[in-house]
């Protein structure tokens, strides 16, 4: 596990806490049916890449022989960057009017809980790609506040202000009165959650070509760019998909070196020792370094 690196797009929806992260869940947990949850302060475990689901009828483009998408070739489609499956009320994933005005409903509550904290808690759309913690706060601060939000133990989230959010929402659905907000209309000109990780690739790119090494183009959400596992062993290694292809054991290690660097833990961790992917996160304003 590399505590330094953030995977996939929990890098550009969380705050890094020196190695860890703040990572909004909501999508995932919605998804799946469950409570939705809070912001949880949580280790990320990059060691495989994230293998999003393949929506059914999503095209694809510029396929090779080999059936992977040629090297900065975009999907198309279902899979285009500018896709937003939560927007699309033809997609499995569409996130209704009602649920999106229940869940701000619920925010709110925990907005007015954390401000009686005195901590600022911002409009969190997850079927947009935002977060709800500010940035720019220091170590110490971004602890607090995930403190405030989730409970004092970090690593096992309970109570706080995501308790009293829950509470709110049982005893509102017990009472057959959903909580409610206003939603607010679409910005068609809204970068994508998909979009803004590609403007975030573009950052470790720029910095893998400096320190000399490439970094193929690759999209999280396109199943495409996943490499095939093998069924005959299939907890065997893979290797990262923006990882070029006929490297050495040597060369991999350089390269895995340069992206993700040799940085500490905690109030320790420094972006600066955090590689290419550290630099990124804190270029991008995701880190608690500034």
């Amino acid at each position: 596990m590399n505590l330094q690196r953030i995977a996939a797009i929990a890098a550009i929806t969380g705050v890094v806490l020196g190695g860890a992260a703040v990572v909004a869940l909501g999508a995932a947990a919605y998804n799946a049916g469950q409570p939705e949850p809070e912001l949880v302060y949580t280790a990320i475990d990059d060691s495989a890449e994230p293998q999003p689901e393949h929506t059914a009828g999503a095209t694809t483009a510029g396929l090779g022989e080999s059936g992977k998408l040629d090297s900065g070739e975009p999907g198309t489609g279902a899979m285009a960057a500018d896709y937003n499956p939560y927007l699309d009320p033809a997609n499995a994933e569409y996130v209704t009017p009602e649920e999106r005005s229940e869940w701000l409903g619920k925010q709110a509550v925990i907005r007015k809980c954390m401000a009686d904290a005195g901590f600022e808690f911002l409009e969190w759309q997850w079927w947009l790609g935002e977060k709800a913690q500010p940035r720019g706060l220091d170590f110490e601060t971004s602890v607090l506040w995930v403190q405030a939000l989730s409970g004092p133990n970090l690593y096992s989230p309970g109570g706080g202000c995501a308790g009293v959010g829950d509470k709110a929402e049982a005893e509102a659905r017990a009472a057959g009165k959903p909580l409610t907000a206003p939603v607010p209309d679409d910005d068609p000109t809204q970068p994508t959650e998909r979009q803004v990780w590609l403007d975030f690739q573009d950052l470790v790119r720029a910095c893998m070509t400096e320190a000399g090494q490439e970094y193929l183009y690759w999209e999280w959400w396109n199943p495409v760019y996943q490499e095939p596992i093998d069924l005959a062993n299939p907890d065997a290694p893979r290797n990262p998909p923006a990882q070029p292809e006929g490297l050495t054991e040597a060369e991999k290690a350089a390269w895995t070196l340069a992206l993700d660097g040799n940085a500490g833990g905690g109030a320790a961790y420094r972006w600066e020792d955090a590689g290419c992917w550290g630099r990124a996160v804190h270029e991008s304003g995701n880190d608690n370094m500034h």
